[in-house]
C-alpha cells in the first residue's frame, strides 16, 4: 500500500412465487425494487399516500427499466432513511402544491433535491429545520465548516440529516487522497494521484477503495473523485492531484479509481471538465484562465473523462475556468457551451454537478443565487453550496423564483430530479 506524502494543502432451483420467485426471472430488477425497502423502512401500508406514490412509482420505473437497464446501472445504493413524521409533513406540503414532480414530489421538493449544501458549525435545531422544510437532497462535508470533529461525530451528524429527509439523502467529500483528504479521522488518506499514478491502474483502484470503504463505513455516498485532470507540466496547482500528463495513461488511471470507488458501495465524480490540467491559478481564490486550443482540449484534456463515462462514471463536476477557445464570455460552469460539449459531444446523460458557487472563481460577477440558477438554467443537475446555510437559503428561493418566471422550465427541473432518484435507486451487484 503507498504512503501519502505530508499534507500540503488542506482544500476549502425450483420456481418460487413472490419476490423470490420474480427474482429468478429477473434478479437486478427486483433486488433493485427490495432495495426501496432499506431506502422507506417504514411500513409502505403506514406512509402517507406522497410517500406511497413516491415509493410505488420509483418501484414501475425500476421494473419497467427491465433486465437490460438494470445490467447497465453498476452504481451503489446510498444511505438513506425517511421518518414517518417528515412523511407526513410531505403530504402537507402535496397539498399545498399540487402538480407533483417525479415520484410524486412537490416543486419545493424538488427544487431541494438539486441542491448539494453544506454549513459551518455544529449541527443546530435551527440547521435542522431547514433542512427539514427545503429538504436540500445533498450533504457536503468538508473541514473548513469544523462540523464534526471525530468519526462518531460525523456519523451522527449524517444520521440526524437524514431523519428529517422526505427523500433520500446524497452525502459528499472530497476524498483523493494526498493533499485533499476532507475526512482524516476514521477514513484513510492515503496517497494521491501523483504518486499512485506511476504504480499503474491496481494501485489506483486499491488505494481509491479503500479510502471509500471508509466514508463508506461513516454514511457517505459520493467521493468527489477521480480528478480526470491532464497536468500540462507547467502550472503547479492541479500538479499533485492529476494522475500525470500523459492522457491515455490517465484516462487508465481514472477508469480504475472509479472501479475502486464502486468497488466499496460509492459513487463517484469526475472532475474538473473541461480540465484543469493547465489552469494558471487556483479556482478557490480567483477565476483560472486556460489558454489552450479546442482541439487540445478535445485530444489531450476530454480523453479521461470519455474514458470515465465509458466507466459508467456517476456524475461529472464542471469546473469554474476561464477557457476562451469554448466561451469567451463566461467562466466554464456559467456556460451553455460547456454543458452543450459534455451531453452532445462527449455523449454524456447523467449527472452534471458544479463546482462549489460559493467558491471566489465566480465572485463578485456571479453570486451564488444567481450561479446557481444560470448552471440549472444551462442544463446542469445539481449545484454546489458548500458553506453557508443562509447562502443556500438564497439559492434556494432563486431557483423556485427561476422556475416560476420560466427562465428554468419545470419540465428541466422534473428531469435533473429523475436522475438523481434514479441514481440513489440503482442496483449495485
Amino acid at each position: 500500500m503507498l504512503v501519502r506524502p505530508a499534507l500540503l494543502v488542506a482544500y476549502p432451483p425450483a420456481p418460487k412465487t413472490g419476490i423470490a420467485g420474480a427474482r429468478q426471472l429477473n434478479p437486478p430488477i427486483i433486488d433493485a425494487v427490495s432495495n426501496l425497502r432499506r431506502i422507506f423502512p417504514t411500513s409502505h401500508s403506514k406512509l402517507p399516500p406522497a410517500m406511497r406514490r413516491l415509493v410505488g412509482l420509483a418501484a414501475i420505473v425500476l421494473i419497467g427499466c427491465g433486465p437490460r437497464a438494470a445490467a447497465n446501472s453498476p452504481s451503489p445504493t446510498p444511505n438513506a432513511t425517511v421518518s414517518a413524521s417528515v412523511a407526513a409533513s410531505a403530504s402537507a406540503t402535496v397539498d399545498q402544491d399540487p402538480i407533483l414532480g417525479p415520484a410524486g414530489l412537490t416543486l419545493r421538493q424538488e427544487i431541494g433535491a438539486v441542491m448539494m449544501v453544506g454549513f459551518k458549525g455544529s449541527l443546530t435545531s435551527a440547521v435542522l429545520n431547514d433542512w427539514k422544510i427545503r429538504q436540500f437532497g445533498g450533504l457536503i462535508v468538508v473541514p473548513i465548516n469544523q462540523n464534526a470533529h471525530d468519526a462518531a461525530a460525523i456519523r451522527q451528524l449524517i444520521q440526524s440529516v437524514r431523519g428529517v429527509m422526505a427523500h433520500p439523502l446524497l452525502v459528499s467529500t472530497n476524498q483523493e487522497g494526498g493533499t485533499v483528504c476532507f475526512v482524516e479521522t476514521g477514513v484513510p488518506c492515503l496517497a494521491g494521484a501523483r504518486q499512485a499514478g506511476p504504480h499503474g491502474p491496481s494501485a489506483v483502484q486499491s488505494e481509491m477503495s479503500s479510502m471509500s470503504q471508509g466514508l463508506k463505513g461513516l454514511g457517505f455516498d459520493i467521493n468527489f473523485a477521480p480528478v480526470a485532470d491532464v497536468w500540462d507540466g507547467v502550472h503547479l496547482f492541479m500538479s499533485e492531484r492529476s494522475y500525470g500528463q500523459n492522457p491515455q495513461a490517465v484516462a487508465q488511471d481514472v477508469t480504475a479509481a472509479i472501479a475502486g470507488i464502486h468497488a466499496a458501495g460509492m459513487y463517484a465524480a469526475a472532475k474538473h471538465f473541461p480540465g484543469h490540467g493547465s489552469a494558471d491559478a487556483d479556482s478557490h481564490l480567483k477565476l483560472p484562465l486556460v489558454s489552450e486550443s479546442a482541439q487540445t482540449l478535445r485530444d489531450r484534456d476530454w480523453v479521461p473523462f470519455r474514458a470515465a463515462i465509458a466507466a459508467r462514471v456517476d456524475m461529472v463536476m464542471v469546473g469554474h475556468l476561464n477557457v476562451p477557445a469554448i466561451d469567451g464570455t463566461a467562466p466554464t460552469s456559467m456556460s451553455l457551451a460547456v454543458i452543450q460539449d459534455l451531453r452532445s459531444e462527449l455523449g454524456y446523460q447523467g449527472v452534471v454537478i458544479s463546482d462549489d458557487v460559493q467558491m471566489a472563481a465566480l465572485s463578485p460577477q456571479y453570486p451564488p443565487p444567481a450561479a446557481a440558477v444560470r448552471f440549472l438554467e444551462n442544463g446542469g443537475d445539481m449545484v454546489i453550496v458548500s458553506h453557508d446555510i443562509e447562502v443556500a437559503d438564497a439559492a434556494y428561493d432563486a431557483i423556485h423564483a427561476a422556475v416560476q418566471s420560466g427562465s428554468y422550465p419545470r419540465s428541466q427541473l422534473d428531469a435533473s430530479v429523475q436522475k438523481l432518484l434514479n441514481l440513489g435507486l440503482r442496483y449495485m451487484p
